[in-house]
């Protein structure tokens, strides 16, 4: 009896354990489980995920995020970031991606040089290092992608608005067109002596209170207006213009006032944007509807 009862046990035992072994996966076909493949991480460029279709280019340990289209390119597009901010938001906001596609540029949003104001963009005819690194960007994406187009269409959010007029007071010959989004020019005029037209467009709201479409003494911002006296006068502008109707640039806008001065060198054009914030969700499809003719 006693003998009995004492083999038991270690029969029950050792049933137990090799159950247990075979339900945690252990010896035996079919047992084993595949650990799950562990997916690696998004590639950075200028401290942001690159999305599907860019890539990453250095130069002065600063990065820029590029696009390239397929086929010939004809031309680049330039997209400069406010402050704060990166280049891949000022990609977002003009859809850097699409004008890409559609207009087959090579697009590319590079880091600024300044924490403070994004880019060394005040107009002084001293302060040369973001021009010189622009410039020495263009030739790297000309030489590394055969590039044999003039074009340059430059697009500046806010503090890159600011800094793509210092590049059309300091490097015109460069530029194409110069689209500006809530940024205008800071600095003295006198400071900017080019005589060479460059097309532009320029979009601003009265209630943005970030910039202030009045401009501010607060480093040196010059109301719109004087902003775009002073190109009127270098493209060589009537003082008569006409003015055309646009679609709200966000879903709140009441809509958008676009004036044209008339017989320019090349086109003078300032869009005025109802009831828009500096900080906003700007329709990139309304944005490039407006300013389209830059490409003509």
């Amino acid at each position: 009896m006693n003998n009995r009862v004492t083999n038991s046990i270690p029969l029950s035992i050792s049933s137990l354990l090799a159950l247990l072994i075979s339900g945690c996966g252990g010896s035996g076909d079919g047992g084993s489980t595949t650990p799950p493949p562990v997916t690696p991480p998004a590639a950075q460029c200028a401290d942001s995920s690159l999305d599907s279709g860019a890539s990453c280019v250095t130069l002065d340990s600063r990065d820029a995020i590029v696009y390239k289209p397929n086929g010939e390119i004809k031309g680049i597009a330039l997209f400069l970031h406010g402050a704060p901010g990166k280049p891949q938001k000022v990609s977002n906001i003009f859809n850097a991606k699409a004008i890409t596609n559609d207009m087959q540029l090579l697009s590319v949003a590079p880091e600024g040089s300044n924490a403070s104001w994004g880019w060394a963009s005040v107009n002084d005819n001293a302060t040369t290092t973001d021009v010189v690194f622009i410039e020495s960007l263009f030739t790297k994406l000309r030489a590394e992608n055969t590039i044999t187009s003039d074009n340059v269409y430059v697009f500046g959010y806010s503090a890159g608005g600011f800094m793509g007029y210092k590049l059309a007071c300091q490097i015109p010959e460069q530029i194409t067109a110069l689209v500006s989004l809530a940024g205008q020019f800071r600095g003295e005029f006198i400071q900017c002596t080019t005589s060479t037209p460059i097309t532009l467009h320029h979009f601003h709201s009265p209630t943005d209170t970030d910039v202030p479409i009045n401009g501010r003494n607060t480093g040196n911002i010059k109301s719109v207006n004087d902003t775009l006296a002073h190109w009127r006068n270098i493209n060589g502008c009537d003082a008569t213009s006409n003015t055309t109707s646009h679609p709200g640039v966000i879903s709140s806008s009441s809509g958008t006032e676009t004036e044209t001065w008339q017989n320019c060198v090349l086109n003078v054009s300032f869009s005025n944007m109802a009831n828009v914030p500096h900080e906003a969700a700007y329709d990139d499809e309304i944005l490039r509807q407006i300013y389209s003719p830059i490409f003509n």
